[in-house]
């Protein structure tokens, strides 16, 4: 039995938040709430729970004021176009419907992307947000569909 049912949120801690967030909403979009006088940039995913629709579940995503120096890592910038994963304390995965239009958004704006890979059950690529991060964009391959004679159900 797992004891954890689901992420409430993912903090990004940052010396100059107001400005790492005007970075996601010029370029990724988020329409953040909150700011500098609530010590954090905030937008909150809200969906059904998948076993019980009645009942909400939330995911928050926020920038919030760091209270010391934020350490970088010198491999952070270093890891080649073969090594997404493990060269830094964190990454954010992002959902998006669309990759190729978020992409092409990006490119727009002077973002491209480091790697994007296809691997049948969703695709991805990777960017660096403002302050060098890393940040995952996920697009979720379809649903598979139940047969319509019900076989492997």
């Amino acid at each position: 039995m797992s004891l954890i049912d689901g992420v409430g949120g993912a903090f990004i801690f940052s010396e100059d938040p107001g400005s790492l967030a005007g970075w996601y909403a010029k370029h990724l979009g988020i329409e953040f709430e909150g700011g500098e006088e609530f010590g954090a940039f905030y937008v909150r995913y809200v969906a059904s729970d998948p076993d019980d629709a009645g009942r909400v579940v939330d995911t928050t995503f926020a920038i919030m004021k760091a209270k010391a120096p934020v350490p970088r890592m010198a491999a952070n910038r270093g890891a080649g176009p073969g090594d997404m994963y493990g060269d830094q304390p964190f990454m954010v995965n992002l959902r998006v419907r669309d990759l190729d239009a978020v992409l092409e958004h990006l490119a727009e704006r002077g973002v491209e992307p480091l790697r994007r890979d296809d691997e049948g059950y969703a695709v991805f690529a990777w960017i660096r947000d403002a302050e060098g991060n890393r940040v995952e964009l996920y697009q979720p391959g379809p649903e598979p569909q139940p047969s319509p004679d019900g076989a492997g159900d």
